[in-house]
């Protein structure tokens, strides 16, 4: 499955894709293991996923890291400008990455330099995973509460999580 490109996640009445529908079961299973111990397994050891952004201590780019590093990737931040350049150039860099990592996520990068990442990377590209208008963030209201007494604001927090943890697994695996 190619989410580089985000497939629909949501229908036109807001009810969950069956891509939708798979995430949320991957992110619930997420949730439940995190319930039962308190920290989920590393089911992303040995990948290596890149962080590439203008602002080097982007918010949202640090929800992403922590969601990653949670399942036990190994996280690197990029500055925007190693992307940029002359074409010949960014090609030639898109293919050193795809081989540096195995997927990468770009904020507030210019489109051409993530659709050059795409095309010639050969490895997922995201573009901005962790911000809040991301689609993936449409299916936040069809995961089920967290269990009572903790405070709104942390179960949106850990749902979010859950929800990027889903997309990388079924990504990454």
């Amino acid at each position: 499955m190619d989410w580089t490109l985000t497939p629909a996640l949501l229908s036109q009445d807001a009810t969950p894709t069956l891509h939708g529908e798979a995430l949320l079961r991957t992110a619930r299973m997420l949730r439940d293991m995190a319930s039962g111990g308190g920290r989920l397994p590393p089911l992303l050891r040995s990948r290596h996923l890149a962080l590439l952004s203008r602002r080097p201590h982007a918010r949202s780019q640090a929800v992403v890291e922590a969601a990653a590093r949670c399942l036990g990737a190994h996280v690197a931040r990029l500055p925007a400008a190693s992307v940029q350049g002359e074409e010949a150039q960014a090609c030639e860099t898109a293919r050193m990455l795809g081989r540096l990592y195995d997927a990468m996520d770009c904020e507030d990068l210019p489109l051409q330099a993530v659709l050059q990442l795409r095309q010639y990377s050969g490895v997922p590209v995201y573009d901005g995973l962790g911000r809040r208008d991301h689609p993936i963030m449409g299916l936040l209201p069809c995961l089920e509460a967290a269990p009572a007494g903790k405070q709104e604001r942390l179960r949106i927090e850990e749902s979010r999580q859950y929800l990027l943890q889903a997309l990388l697994l079924q990504t990454l695996r």
